[in-house]
């Protein structure tokens, strides 16, 4: 399953898949593709400050 999107987005596709598989661990893959370390961590930076907050924050969070 790929997710793509705003951060936003991202998480509101986690938080429904979780109502619907009550899983409580997402895997997470990245293929580098000869990207320099900077440019990987800008690209997982919004995953820590703005999709796992979003998580956090609902009722039924995963």
């Amino acid at each position: 399953m790929v997710f793509a999107g705003t951060p936003y987005s991202i998480a509101d596709r986690i938080i429904h898949l979780h109502g619907l598989l009550g899983h409580t661990r997402h895997t997470r893959r990245q293929d580098l593709g000869g990207k320099s370390q900077r440019d990987f961590l800008r690209g997982v930076e919004p995953l820590g400050t703005m999709v796992l907050p979003q998580i956090r924050a609902e009722p039924t969070r995963p």
